[in-house]
């Protein structure tokens, strides 16, 4: 048996060295070349996202418009990162099954609704009225923007109370705002609006220095002015900051309730005193002692 399985691998060897020098022969007889694939094109490559966001990517994404390329940008991203293996349908299109469902739940509700319409009971009643109050009276925004200015010290811009002309939020909640002074002290600079738009505090040394008022930290690190500074960005256009520290606990983008800690400020020092402290009110600086008492 051995003997001729070798002779049926021998034969097989032969026929294919025959058929592959046969058809190397064709082909030089007739100038065709050797076989060559199509090249592959891959498709553009889109720019990919950036790894940290400086302060000028966080300036950009402030603009809506931006904003949302990013977003479309990311999610074709995640779909070809995710290829057929993506089970979720998070960001695919929906079959043709669960675009019928949709329809069939869509008409089902549709009839529903229009059947009550049709009926004259009293349960009936109150569903009309629902469904009419529903789709012709305006949602009263402010009590929530009251809420939201009131918890998270600013109302988003989806509220259509937000940046209405009057004071339609702030007639609900009749209580003000309590600013809370950074660091008990001596001024030993005073504001002058022009060289020096803001106070040097003398304070214990490396005493805790807090938020004055709920907002978001804009900015944490080292300036040539001031040194190692925070400032925070409040409701109202009003705007802190707090230099000259020692130590600094919070990073840019963190959200700050008023009178939370942000830092330490430093050693005494008899020309600079221990923390430098600044307001500005819609971009233009004004004289922190006219807001707080730092005695």
């Amino acid at each position: 048996m051995g003997s001729n399985d070798k002779v049926k691998q021998r034969r097989n060897e032969r026929l294919r060295s025959i058929r592959e020098s046969s058809e190397a022969a064709h082909r030089q007889s007739y100038g065709l070349g050797p076989v060559r694939l199509p090249e592959y094109l891959a498709p553009p490559r889109e720019p990919d996202m950036p790894l940290y966001a400086d302060a000028e990517w966080r300036r950009k994404m402030e603009d809506p418009e931006f904003a949302w390329k990013q977003k479309q940008l990311m999610d074709r991203q995640l779909y070809r990162s995710g290829g057929d293996e993506d089970d979720t349908g998070l960001l695919r299109p929906p079959s043709p099954r669960k675009i019928a469902i949709k329809l069939f739940i869509s008409a089902a509700l549709f009839g529903a609704v229009y059947g009550m319409f049709q009926l004259q009971q009293p349960w009936a009643q109150k569903g009309k009225q629902f469904v009419a109050s529903a789709l012709t009276d305006s949602y009263d925004f402010t009590a929530i923007s009251a809420w939201y200015t009131e918890t998270f010290g600013g109302s988003p811009s989806f509220i259509p109370s937000w940046n209405r002309t009057g004071s339609e939020a702030i007639k609900v909640s009749t209580s003000k705002r309590t600013l809370y002074v950074p660091a008990k002290g001596t001024i030993i600079v005073p504001y002058d609006g022009n060289s020096h738009k803001g106070v040097n505090v003398s304070t214990q040394e490396f005493a805790p220095v807090y938020a004055l008022d709920t907002g978001q930290v804009i900015f944490a690190g080292k300036t040539p002015d001031t040194g190692m500074t925070v400032v925070i960005r409040h409701p109202g256009g009003l705007q802190s900051t707090y230099g000259g520290l020692s130590e600094v606990s919070v990073a840019a983008g963190d959200w700050m309730k008023v009178g939370e800690p942000i830092g330490k400020a430093s050693e005494r020092n008899a020309a600079k005193g221990t923390m430098y402290f600044a307001l500005t009110k819609e971009g233009l600086p004004i004289n922190p002692t006219d807001v707080i008492s730092f005695d």
